[in-house]
């Protein structure tokens, strides 16, 4: 006969190999999350108004200046203010104002976050709303493993104004972070995720970890009753 004591401690070894060899991600919005109170397009309307960075048409700048006024609803559904801006133009500008401003925009408390993570040896990244192409600076300033969010579309280098597929949001932000678990190789069920919208639920749902930040109210509420942990960045 077998020895019974030898295979259950062989089976504990090989279910803590297993265990440790899980890749576990966190995954954080940007918008009202790691930039409270504002969002990466509005803050990047006002780089651009402030620094006189020629990113669009002349013409268009009186819009941009009401723009920067209206809900954030708003600049989510309209990208007509970047029609016809040269992309590698954007692109640069990006650069600047996510070195410059972006980054000074995230407290300190979601700083001290993003190192515990790092420091566990979690993949990080960001997958948001915004456009993608005005915050994948973020990648590198922020040493993350990825950065998706919503594409604009471009033809012959200029933004056409329209974007290049859905707003990366609600179920969507599910299906972006399954395909980036797939790229990196992390376990999106044994995962964190950090959201402030009612639309972040989806996402919040599906990993291991939710954290709630700087909620809305509707996501507030949603998340007293499911007992997810709430903190407040400032």
């Amino acid at each position: 006969m077998g020895q019974p004591g030898r295979a259950i401690s062989q089976n504990v070894s090989r279910s803590a190999a297993r265990l440790a060899s899980i890749v576990k991600a966190a995954i954080f919005d940007l918008d009202g999350t790691l930039l409270p109170g504002t969002s990466a397009e509005r803050e990047f309307i006002r780089f651009a108004l402030k620094t006189g960075k020629q990113t669009a048409p002349g013409a268009v700048r009186a819009f941009l200046s009401w723009a920067v006024r209206i809900p954030t609803r708003g600049i989510q559904s309209n990208k007509t203010y970047f029609g016809g801006v040269e992309m590698d133009l954007l692109v640069e500008t990006a650069e600047t104002f996510c070195q410059q401003q972006l980054t000074h925009h995230i407290p300190d408390q979601a700083q001290r976050l993003i190192a515990v993570h790092r420091a566990a040896g979690d993949c990080l990244g960001i997958v948001s709303g915004a456009p993608e192409v005005l915050i994948a600076p973020l990648k590198d300033l922020l040493d993350l493993d990825f950065v998706v969010g919503t594409k604009l579309a471009c033809e012959q280098g200029r933004l056409t104004g329209d974007l290049d597929g859905p707003r990366v949001s609600g179920s969507e932000k599910v299906r972006q972070s399954e395909e980036v678990a797939r790229a990196c190789e992390f376990d999106l069920r044994e995962s964190t995720a950090y959201g402030n919208a009612f639309a972040d639920r989806f996402l919040l749902a599906e990993v291991a970890h939710p954290v709630v930040v700087n909620p809305d109210r509707w996501l507030a509420r949603l998340a007293r009753k499911k007992g997810w942990p709430i903190c407040i960045f400032s």
